[in-house]
């Protein structure tokens, strides 16, 4: 019995070594301004690109249903608490949007104008619902940026049908995705799109992180610049990126070995450690293997 408990104990530490790797994936802090900023930022872009592609039934109403995800009932309900009027302008507009992708033969002006005054009733809603304070924190701005992120990642691995998770840094191909950009001089093929719509929110909300970028910038301290400049750089190059359609793994390094640990550095975001797995699996395995050794030495 003795033997087959240390045999089946050295298996399992044996399994946990072998599987254990460190975990650098990028998982932040929760703060419910930035996340309420973000899903503004968000919707703002689904309702425009509603409007972008009001004659293509197929891409409007994936927007349309994409922009549910983010302004619902729940964010509504919380905004007619504090302005019922604003509410009610904006749930009308979403309306008339929503309707107008619905129809056989939509006006394209009209769609243009209604997700423009979305737009505007929009940025309204975040100044009722987000304090001041927070609105001028460089930090909680930072750490919406880093919501609207995920979900570029998350689109555009949609977008080229990838089959693992974008946001998750621990898919990352770190070997291959280096070679390719040690490879100066050298143009790779364009990765094929499976989901237009997917690809259009990618590019979108790429190009809203950048704007996003350009606020933080006005309201950082002086300490953080330095980051700062690294992360602008990486941000037009994760644009640049999806623009050429290159492949996930390179969508991936960029957010995930570029823009984040800047934006950890610029403002001492924390970072909620990750333990995976194999690593609590080896830990429990060298705890049992303690036990042992003295369960034996009590027991010879």
């Amino acid at each position: 019995m003795k033997k087959f408990s240390a045999i089946a104990l050295l298996i399992t530490i044996s399994s946990g070594m072998l599987f254990a790797h460190p975990a650098f994936a990028h998982t932040f802090v929760q703060n419910p301004d930035a996340d309420m900023i973000a899903k503004i930022q968000e919707f703002k872009v689904e309702t425009r690109l509603i409007a972008d592609n009001i004659s293509n039934n197929t891409l409007a109403q994936w927007h349309v249903s994409k922009s549910q995800g983010y302004w619902g009932s729940n964010e509504m309900g919380i905004l007619n608490t504090k302005d019922p009027t604003l509410a009610g302008k904006i749930s009308a507009t979403v309306g008339s949007l929503y309707s107008l992708a619905g129809q056989q033969s939509p006006d394209q002006s009209q769609a243009n104008q209604t997700a423009s005054n979305l737009g505007a009733l929009m940025d309204q809603a975040e100044s009722e619902l987000v304090p001041d304070t927070s609105r001028g924190n460089a930090t909680v701005q930072a750490l919406a940026m880093v919501g609207v992120l995920n979900e570029v990642l998350t689109d555009y691995g949609s977008a080229i049908g990838s089959s693992v998770d974008l946001t998750n840094m621990d898919n990352m191909n770190m070997s291959s995705g280096n070679s390719m950009q040690g490879m100066s001089g050298m143009s790779m093929p364009a990765t094929p799109i499976v989901n237009m719509a997917a690809y259009q929110s990618a590019k979108g909300l790429g190009e809203t992180v950048q704007g996003m970028f350009s606020n933080i910038q006005s309201t950082s301290p002086s300490s953080a610049l330095p980051y700062l400049g690294k992360t602008g750089s990486a941000i037009s190059e994760l644009n640049q990126k999806i623009a050429s359609q290159a492949s996930g793994n390179d969508v991936m390094t960029v957010v995930h070995m570029k823009i984040h640990p800047n934006l950890i550095s610029a403002f001492s975001i924390e970072a909620v450690p990750e333990f995976p797995t194999p690593i609590i699996l080896t830990m429990a395995g060298f705890a049992g293997l303690i036990a042992m050794t003295r369960f034996y030495h009590r027991n010879p």
